[in-house]
């Protein structure tokens, strides 16, 4: 479940300028879904991005210059919630 002080903290990128986000998740779903309610919230508000890379990393640079950056980074011996 994704806290409301991230959301706040994504649409923050779309009306302040210089305003970058850079989040690292330690699960994947967290990731996953914060991706999405990223994704949701470009279009719901008609927000333009001038690029979009994804790895383990998505980076939506936007029209206004700011950089939302989600990464998703598995723990020690840890990969998809399965340790090994």
């Amino acid at each position: 479940m994704l806290s409301d002080e991230f959301i706040v903290a994504v649409e923050r990128t779309f009306s302040l300028k210089g305003f970058d986000l850079n989040v690292e998740f330690p699960d994947v779903e967290t990731w996953d879904e914060a991706i999405f309610l990223t994704k949701s919230l470009i279009s719901e508000k008609s927000v333009n991005y001038v690029s979009y890379h994804h790895t383990f990393k998505v980076e939506f640079l936007l029209e206004n210059g700011n950089l939302i950056s989600l990464s998703f980074k598995p723990q020690m011996g840890d990969f998809y919630g399965q340790g090994y």
